[in-house]
């Protein structure tokens, strides 16, 4: 069997910097509101730090993702049959493939995925869709993208395939 060298590793780790990182930049902007009130007042933050931060530790959390499917899906699959598959398959259909069921993880699989394709492929938003639209909070979705991939990494080490 050939040796494989990849950055698998190191792109986990930038995820996982970038998602601390944004944290502390989002923490150190917020302050309780006046008066006892629930809730916190968000500091601008005309650099938009922490968006930045999440957005990087969204796209590393899809390298990563990306590179654990390629590497269990060849060896489970075979390398002809995972790259046939590649491209024309969901995250989600790639987990079960894989041997993961867990209809947790394939949820938050689906909320990953979309997560970051909206953000990868952003099209803009009509502001007069604005009020219907679905919101998402980048620095949420980062951790929850990064939480996701560690889980999926943890099933994949578990699963077998059918």
């Amino acid at each position: 069997m050939p040796t494989v060298t990849s950055n698998i590793d190191v792109y986990l780790a930038i995820a996982v910097d970038a998602a601390a990182e944004s944290r502390r930049l989002l923490d150190r902007g917020m302050t309780p509101s006046p008066s006892g009130q629930p809730g916190h007042v968000v500091a601008f933050d005309p650099g938009r730090g922490s968006f930045k931060q999440s957005l990087i530790a969204i796209a590393f959390a899809g390298m990563y993702l990306e590179a654990l499917l390629g590497r269990v899906g060849r060896e489970r699959l075979g390398r002809d049959l995972y790259e046939k598959l590649d491209r024309k398959t969901s995250y989600e259909e790639k987990l079960r493939l894989l041997g993961v069921y867990d209809s947790t993880l394939l949820a938050n699989c689906k909320r990953f995925r979309e997560a970051r394709n909206d953000l990868v492929h952003e099209k803009g938003v009509d502001l007069a869709a604005l009020p219907s639209k679905e919101w998402r909070v980048a620095q949420d979705e980062a951790e929850l993208g990064l939480a996701f991939v560690k889980a999926a990494a943890d099933s994949l080490t578990r699963a077998t395939t059918p």
